[in-house]
């Protein structure tokens, strides 16, 4: 009997008056002790697969079709029920560890949770047990010292390690991993495949594994689910289809054959200013953008760094149609804005928004909340007042606010609070990239954690893109799966971890920062 039987599942979103579909009539099943990828461009519906067989998605979405775990069904089962199964049965590794890790609990204390929650058991059997898990996961050097420690204080190949600890504590016949390898150099993903080999065969653990790695998928998996638009389109077999090279091109050309239209593009976009220098009475010219090519996927996260007055900044307002180009082209979900302007532009500008570093200054200080929030609205003259007010509560929610506190002016707020006010502004006209520029930078590490969970639970929710401007190289390759790097107004480089090739091409000392 297979383990787990997925059979014409569909999930769709409420969206507004409508409902978008983020899962289209996916059928597969897991066999015991086997090993299934599943890939696919950003958007297209692997994370919401993931989210419905662990029963994590959120009130507002509506699922249909069959999920079957060891003979039962889930689509009808208990939330109490639904939890005693999580961790127990079905492991999770999620993407992030630095976000899915509690950072005031230290490492060890979080996977002897996991046993509490689910074994009959004294604390002291339960520290033994995620001892055992930890060595089990590659953790043998130092185990004490690492089970005590916090999640700051380790390296993100511990963290990631830690996370397949809490995943295998408890002996589950399923693991599904959301990128397990992302955010991990070359040497710890290395280990991460080994282990995930390791489990299946002395553990007979199946695994689901979710990546944008076609190399990884490859090499690790016994079958590929290729999705796209929703819905499975390709089945690859590398045991059947040739070595993992042939399988990982095969691979990329089934994603590239069917992907679609990215949510912003750039085609050799420049951009310069004229200055003058009073005292010489010159004129000179500063080239921002030279000839820059970037694209962002639907609902894909993507960092991007360089030093100060490499272009960073511009290229944010150009793509958030705040800025023309002096030459090249400028897309926004298919459309060349690069010659639009007023009326015109306005429903491509409502696609991008633009969150910038210092809310205090971003806000207006006389208006409530409530205007703050739906002042786009009230600009575009969409709804009645009733109706503004209503989103504003929602989005207000949304963010973590209080609807309460509508009435309150931006000084009232903490600087964690402004940030998420400003989020529930840009949300407000139902963007779909989202440009935050510098806007972590002023945070501290608690408040910057909260604000970024919340905004990749937004994106989840929202199928929201987001561009992620920063100097803080280690924050990007934990926030974002791929990063771009900025030079003398060009993209010269950009990679799935800056880790790989930042020796390559050595940036300045303000790049890292």
């Amino acid at each position: 009997m297979s383990v787990l039987t997925v059979s014409h599942l569909t999930v769709r979103y409420a969206d507004g008056a409508v409902r978008r579909t983020a899962l289209d009539d996916v059928s597969f099943a897991i066999e015991p002790r086997e090993i299934v990828g599943v890939s696919g461009p950003s958007g297209s519906g692997k994370s919401t697969m993931a989210l419905a067989l662990l029963g994590l998605l959120p009130d507002d979405a509506t699922v249909t079709g069959s999920i079957v775990f060891d003979g039962q069904e889930l689509t009808r089962l208990p939330a109490p029920a639904y939890e005693a199964m999580r961790g127990a049965r079905i492991g999770i590794v999620f993407q992030e560890s630095a976000l899915a890790l509690n950072p005031v609990l230290t490492a060890g204390a979080q996977i002897a949770d996991v046993v509490r929650a689910h074994v009959r058991c004294t604390r002291r059997e339960a520290r033994e047990r995620a001892m055992a898990a930890m060595r089990d996961a590659g953790l043998t050097e130092d185990t004490a010292r690492i089970y005590d420690a916090y999640p700051h204080e380790l390296s993100g190949g511990q963290r990631q390690r830690i996370l397949i600890a809490q995943a295998i504590v408890c002996r589950p016949r399923l693991i599904i991993a959301d990128e397990p390898t992302a955010s991990l150099d070359a040497s710890a993903r290395e280990d991460v495949l080994r282990l995930i080999h390791r489990m299946n065969e002395e553990h007979g653990i199946a695994f689901l594994i979710i990546s944008h790695s076609a190399d990884v998928l490859a090499r690790t998996a016994r079958r590929i689910l290729v999705m796209e638009r929703a819905r499975i389109v390709n089945v690859l077999c590398p045991a059947l289809d040739g070595s993992a090279g042939r399988v990982a091109r095969s691979l990329s050309r089934s994603v590239s054959a069917s992907r679609y239209v990215p949510i912003a593009e750039t085609a050799g976009a420049t951009k310069s200013y004229r200055q003058r220098r009073i005292l010489a009475g010159t004129r000179f010219e500063v080239h921002a953008l030279c000839g820059v090519d970037i694209q962002i996927d639907r609902g894909a996260t993507l960092g991007l760094a360089g030093p100060s007055g490499c272009g960073k900044s511009t290229l944010a307002r150009c793509l958030a149609g705040l800025e023309p180009v002096d030459s090249g082209r400028v897309r926004i979900d298919g459309r060349d804005i690069t010659r639009l302007g007023g009326r015109a532009l306005q429903p491509c500008r409502n696609l991008v928004q633009l969150i910038f570093q210092d809310s205090a200054a971003a806000l207006n200080p006389r208006f409530t909340a409530l205007e703050i929030v739906t002042e786009p609205l009230a600009i575009q003259g969409a709804a009645s007042a009733h109706e503004r007010r209503r989103r504003a509560a929602e989005l207000m929610s949304d963010v973590g606010l209080s609807a309460d506190r509508l009435g309150a002016r931006p000084g009232e707020f903490s600087g964690g609070e402004r940030q998420r006010l400003a989020i529930a502004r840009a949300l407000a006209v139902r963007p779909r990239l989202l440009i935050l520029d510098e806007a972590f930078s002023g945070l501290d590490t608690e408040t910057r954690s909260r604000i970024t969970a919340l905004l990749l639970e937004l994106q989840r929710q929202h199928d929201l893109a987001l561009l992620c401007i920063s100097h803080d190289l280690d924050f990007l390759g934990e926030f974002a799966p791929e990063i771009a790097i900025m030079q003398d107004g060009s993209i010269v480089e950009r990679g799935a971890t800056v880790r790989h090739f930042v020796p390559e091409r050595a940036l300045p000392a303000e790049a890292v920062a």
